[in-house]
């Protein structure tokens, strides 16, 4: 018996069996094609190889997984990379309909009866190594149950129809039961993430929010009023398939792939099944209550349009857009104190948020236009706002822009959010911070955490670092 190796050359306990060598398998779905051959896994190059003149290579790094039809017909699910659109800053897509290779099972012998054993150990053995060489991880063998939490009324409302067409179908690909659960009002996901939802949430490997960041947010909210809040995050993974009007975590995530298409990319991503430690936040407000964060905060005119568009929602993103000029020609000064703790800077215990900071923080009171502290590259689709942002780099990226500049200074720092330029801009300050407190003093504006409002007022933020793992 010879053992498949994982990518790091550790032998894994799943082997190869001996018989699997004897098998023969043709590229012809009806068996006819003249040539058959052996196949081979080679776990250096994690790609499997059909012996012959020439031997054809197939490459798991886009596939999902396999499986093999009482008929004897082999499939891999593929999912290559083709050109992006025009115009797009990505380099790669995926496409977005599986491309599955077929290889045919030859009944050698003649024989019905060691056909339907050879078609069997295919099933038991050749297909579960396949399966774990296309994770990458050896997760893919065994079949993994995540709950799915879809949101009908996000963006466009279109979250039934992407799980129907994407995540379903990839998700069997993949060997993944999905556990499909419709919210059915505000707070509902929040409500399913307590210890009292009556749900054991340890019995799935994975929790996926189909819908924008809106939906993801409800969830952490009701994990960190969990008693065993820590245990939660380090069990279980987190990810986000957009079907919202921002989608700023998943835009995050494709861009940090390198390709266009945030759902085919999200979707494939979590299939793949490597979750990695990432960054959230804890905020405080002065009324007491405490929020999780992923994203973001704004204040000022960012948390304006964001907010205050919800008017426009049926124009999907382009609602920030069109809402944004309006705010421009109406343009306000919103004054306020800022404190942050400067990434490098060693922070115990965070001061109460009635009490004042000391000195290792620096403080600055003005006039200002925008304020983001971001912990993504994206704060939505489309939009670059924090490129220099790493989803585990545990610091706030802070984006100022004083009152003192003007309105044209403003409409080019909107304008450059798509493509990342506005940090070469002169008016816009970057602050890198672990923590921060924003005391606003000027009752003009929104506090918003990751698109979702919050009560105004002083609010201070921790970062906490690698405190839940999300597949990117």
């Amino acid at each position: 018996m010879s053992s498949v190796h994982n990518q790091n050359g550790l032998a894994s306990p799943a082997s190869w069996p001996d018989a699997c060598n004897s098998l023969k398998f043709s590229q012809s779905s009806d068996g006819t094609d003249s040539t058959s051959s052996h196949l081979a896994l080679d776990v250096q190059s994690n790609s499997l190889t059909l012996s012959g003149s020439p031997d054809v290579v197939i490459g798991l790094g886009d596939c999902l997984g396999a499986s093999i039809h009482p008929s004897g017909l082999l499939s891999i699910y593929c999912y290559p990379m083709t050109k992006p659109k025009c115009g797009s800053s990505a380099t790669k897509a995926r496409i977005r309909a599986p491309s599955p290779i077929s290889l045919q099972l030859e009944n050698t012998s003649g024989d019905a009866t060691k056909f339907s054993s050879d078609i069997a150990l295919c099933d038991s053995t050749l297909v579960p190594a396949i399966r774990r060489l296309c994770t990458g991880s050896g997760v893919g063998e065994r079949r993994r149950k995540f709950l799915v939490l879809v949101n009908p009324f996000s963006g466009k409302k279109q979250g039934n129809q992407i799980c129907e067409t994407f995540v379903k179908p990839m998700f069997e690909h993949a060997n993944i039961e999905p556990v499909v659960l419709v919210t059915e009002r505000a707070g509902h996901a929040t409500d399913l993430m307590k210890n009292d939802s009556g749900t054991d949430l340890y019995q799935y490997d994975a929790i996926i929010a189909v819908g924008g960041d809106g939906l993801l947010y409800e969830m952490m909210q009701g994990a960190q009023l969990r008693s065993d809040k820590a245990e939660f995050f380090d069990r279980v993974a987190f990810g986000i398939v957009p079907a919202g009007s921002g989608n700023g975590l998943a835009a995050s995530v494709s861009h940090g792939c390198d390709e266009f298409d945030a759902t085919i990319t999200n979707v494939f991503v979590i299939c793949k099944g490597e979750a990695k430690k990432s960054d959230l936040s804890l905020y405080q407000t002065a009324a007491g209550n405490s929020y999780t964060s992923f994203l973001s905060l704004s204040w000022g005119i960012v948390a304006d349009v964001d907010l205050e568009s919800e008017v426009l929602r049926a124009l999907g993103s382009m609602r920030f857009d069109v809402y944004a000029v309006w705010r421009m020609i109406a343009l306000k000064q919103y004054r306020a104190k800022l404190s942050y703790l400067p990434a490098g800077v060693e922070i115990g215990a965070m001061p109460p948020i009635d009490q004042p900071v000391d000195g290792n923080w620096t403080t600055i009171e003005d006039n200002f236009l925008c304020f983001w502290a971001l912990q993504t590259t994206h704060a939505s689709q489309g939009m670059f706002t924090s490129p220099a942002s790493r989803m585990n780099d545990g610091k706030f990226h802070i984006y100022v822009v004083r009152g003192k500049a003007s309105r044209l200074n403003l409409l080019t720092s909107f304008l450059a959010f798509e493509d990342g330029s506005h940090v070469k801009q002169k008016h816009m300050e970057i602050i890198e911070c672990t923590a921060f407190r924003l005391e606003p003093l000027s009752d003009n504006s929104h506090l918003d955490i990751d698109g979702e409002e919050v009560e105004y007022g002083a609010i201070q933020a921790q970062v906490q670092a690698g405190a839940w793992k999300v597949f990117y």
